[in-house]
C-alpha cells in the first residue's frame, strides 16, 4: 500500500514540475465586452461614414493613421494562427467604430499571441472622438484629426502626431512623444515611469506630469502651463512666455528657453541648487522681473538647478 501511495505522489511531483515548465496548460483568460454578439471577427473595410473611434485592445501593437482612402480598414498579424475567437473583433454602430482584442468570451488561450493591428482611416475627415486603450502595448497614432484625442495604456509607449482639440495621453509605465499641430484647447500628458517629449504649434492650457523620468516641451504658444516631475531633467522652450505658468520639481534641473524681450514676473524657489539667467530680470527677495512683468511663471525645485536661456533668434 505504501508502495502505491509512493508512486502516486512521484505521478503528482512530476506533474506539477511539468506545469510549472510551461509545458502543460496554456493560460486561460476573460475576456467580456457588451453586445459581444454584435462584433466581427477578422480583418475587414468599413465604407459607412465613422464619426468615433473606440479601441480597446489588450497587448501588442496598435498602429491608427490618417489615409487618402475614402474607406476605414482593419488590418491585424500574429505570431500564431489564429481562429475567429482570437481575431480582432469590430463593430459598426451607428458612426461609431468599436474594435476590440478578441471575442467576448471567457476562458480564452491568449498568451503569446505578439498581434499587430493596423488601422487605416480617411485622413479629411474630423473625428468627434478617438479613444484608445490597452493594458500592455506600443501605440502609434497619427495624420488625423478630431475634437478629442484620449489615450490610456498601463504598459507601452505612446508616439502621437495629432490635431486636436483636446489630448489626453496617460501611461503607467511608457514614454509620450507628441507631435501637436494647429490649436487645442487643452493637453494632458502624464506618465508615472518613462519620458515625455512634445512639440506643439498653439495650446491653451497644458498639464504634463512625470513621476520618473525627462520632460522636453517644445511649443510656439502656451497660454497656461502646469508641470510636475519627481525625478528627472525638464527642458522647455517657448517661443512666447505663458501668461501663466507653474513648475514644479522635486528633483533634477529646470532649463526654459524663452525669448530675450519678454514681459515676466518670475517667483523662484531653490532648495538645493543654483539660479542661472540670461534675461535683464531685476530682482526682489525671490520675485525677478522681465520687462512690464505682465506674465506670470512659478517655478520651484526642491534639488537642482534653474537656468532661464534666451533663444536665438533662428529659434
Amino acid at each position: 500500500m505504501r508502495g502505491i501511495k509512493g508512486l502516486v505522489g512521484i505521478a503528482v511531483l512530476a506533474a506539477s514540475l511539468l506545469c510549472m515548465s510551461g509545458c502543460s496548460f496554456a493560460l486561460k483568460t476573460n475576456y467580456v465586452y457588451k453586445d459581444g454578439d454584435k462584433y466581427i471577427a477578422g480583418d475587414r473595410e468599413i465604407a459607412e461614414k465613422i464619426d468615433t473611434i473606440d479601441v480597446d485592445y489588450m497587448s501588442g501593437e496598435i498602429i491608427l493613421a490618417g489615409s487618402v482612402d475614402e474607406k476605414v480598414s482593419i488590418k491585424e498579424t500574429s505570431e500564431k494562427q489564429l481562429d475567429d475567437k482570437r481575431k480582432v473583433h469590430t463593430w459598426v454602430e451607428g458612426s461609431t467604430l468599436h474594435v476590440r482584442y478578441c471575442a467576448s468570451s471567457k476562458g480564452l488561450d491568449l498568451s503569446k499571441l505578439n498581434k499587430k493591428l493596423e488601422i487605416t482611416v480617411p485622413k479629411e475627415v474630423k473625428y468627434s472622438n478617438v479613444k484608445i486603450k490597452a493594458s500592455s502595448a506600443d501605440m502609434n497614432v497619427g495624420g488625423l484629426t478630431s475634437e478629442n484625442v484620449k489615450i490610456n495604456a498601463s504598459s507601452g509607449d505612446v508616439t502621437a502626431d495629432v490635431e486636436a482639440d483636446n489630448i489626453n495621453i496617460d501611461v503607467s509605465s511608457g514614454n509620450v512623444n507628441l507631435k501637436q499641430t494647429g490649436n487645442s484647447s487643452d493637453i494632458i500628458l502624464g506618465t508615472s515611469s518613462g519620458d515625455i517629449e512634445a512639440d506643439m504649434d498653439t495650446v491653451d492650457s497644458l498639464n504634463a506630469s512625470a513621476s520618473s523620468g525627462k520632460l522636453i516641451l517644445n511649443a510656439k504658444k502656451i497660454k497656461e502651463l502646469s508641470t510636475v516631475t519627481s525625478s528627472g531633467k525638464n527642458e522647455f522652450r517657448l517661443s512666447e512666455a505663458p501668461e501663466k505658468s507653474d513648475i514644479s520639481a522635486s528633483s533634477g534641473d529646470v532649463t526654459i528657453y524663452l525669448p530675450e524681450e519678454l514681459n515676466l514676473t518670475a517667483d523662484i524657489s531653490v532648495s538645493s541648487g543654483k539660479l542661472f539667467y540670461e534675461q535683464k530680470f531685476s530682482k526682489d527677495g525671490k520675485t525677478y522681473v522681465c520687462g512690464n512683468g505682465s506674465n506670470k511663471m512659478k517655478i520651484n525645485t526642491s534639488s537642482g538647478d534653474i537656468d532661464i536661456k534666451a533663444l536665438s533668434k533662428n529659434d
